[in-house]
């Protein structure tokens, strides 16, 4: 007879309602042979110094930052679901979702997850080589979203080659809109399994609240907007290579004067970086390894947002692993150019790192 245990978890959610309270809760029963429950835990903590100059002014600013905070729970359910809960900050849900492994190399997540587009963007917080993602990833790519989300991987003995494909459908943030996802990934040469290629695909739909004179009213124009990314790797010996390109078609809507036809204005937001990390082991007990890393990264956003300007960001670092990436100190220095404003940044970040 298999023995079972009982686990109750309460969940207390407060929420205005006449100006009263709703307080729920939910208790489980399930054998242990069936229900598993991990625990994991990210932590980052730092230093950031930031270094400012534009046309013959100078500041400085100086913080002590926490930039992850993160608590995950996950586990399996009856061998083939699998679930994943993380919380950022003080209680807001990152990241949510249920999953299955279907045969033949399919699975299905749904919940709040990585959209699949780019490769940077849908890295852990924990694995990103530099002490924070690129400017292109954040303001590009859309991270995580609510969504239902498919994924194929064709990887055998039989079969030379690696190949895998993620297709989902998500909430837009712009309004009552469903936005899809894909993305394509293949390792071409047969045996080698550190060259990867890939290529991405999001598309969805945005609007403008756009004044009409002749109306006397704001008027909402819903237009496409999709967005691109292609990504390759390589990694030989202790060298590792990343290239990646993304780029946001964007259209701004004007109105003319009579108050007729709306006016489309076609623009982008288009960014590209490449890195190249190395890792030497090192004999110590307590250090592991050291990896230096550099990085260069274009970031060019749209025209018509007055105010910003093409960006050439220049980032040289190093990782200090003691115990892999689970307790790690990581520090690095960019040099940041606009060359249009004629205005240049330099920061330096250094953060301490714990997972599990």
């Amino acid at each position: 007879m298999r023995r079972a245990i009982k686990l109750t978890s309460t969940l207390i959610a407060v929420t205005a309602i006449s100006g009263g309270a709703a307080v729920y809760a939910v208790a489980v029963s399930v054998p242990t042979d069936d229900f598993s429950v991990d625990l994991g835990l990210l932590l980052q903590a730092g230093h950031r110094y930031r270094f400012f100059e534009w046309k013959n002014v100078s500041k400085d600013y100086s913080d002590f930052t926490v930039p992850e905070a993160e608590l995950r729970l996950y586990g399996r359910v009856f061998e083939r679901v699998d679930y994943d809960l993380r919380f950022a900050g003080f209680g807001s849900i990152r990241e949510a979702y249920v999953g299955t492994d279907i045969p033949a190399g399919f699975s299905a997540k749904i919940g709040k997850y990585f959209v699949p587009f780019g490769v940077e963007a849908t890295t852990e917080e924990g694995y990103i080589t530099c002490t924070s993602r690129t400017r292109s990833s954040e303001r590009i790519a859309p991270g995580r979203e609510y969504g239902l989300r498919f994924e194929y991987v064709r990887d055998s003995d039989s079969w030379p080659y690696e190949f895998g494909a993620a297709a989902g459908v998500y909430n837009n943030r712009e309004g009552p809109l469903v936005d899809g996802a894909a993305r394509v990934y293949a390792r071409p040469v047969p045996g080698v399994r550190t060259l990867s290629i890939g290529c991405s695909l999001y598309y969805g739909k945005e609007y403008r609240d756009v004044y009409n004179p002749r109306r006397r009213y704001f008027e909402r124009h819903f237009y496409p907007a999709p967005r691109l990314a292609g990504d390759a790797y390589f990694e030989t010996w202790r060298l590792k290579f990343r290239l990646e390109y993304l780029e946001y078609f964007l259209q701004d809507v004007l109105i003319d004067v009579r108050g007729l036809e709306p006016i489309y204005k076609s623009d982008y937001y288009r960014g590209g970086f490449a890195t190249a990390g190395y890792t030497h082991p090192l004999p110590w007990r307590y250090l592991k390894s050291v990896e230096p890393y550099i990085r260069y990264e274009r970031y060019d956003p749209a025209v018509f947002r007055r105010g910003w300007s093409p960006e050439d960001r220049y980032t040289g670092g190093f990782a200090l692993f003691f115990i892999g990436r689970n307790l790690m100190f990581k520090a690095d220095y960019t040099r940041i150019l606009e060359v249009e404003q004629r205005r240049t940044n330099d920061e330096i970040e250094s953060l301490f790192q714990v997972m599990f």
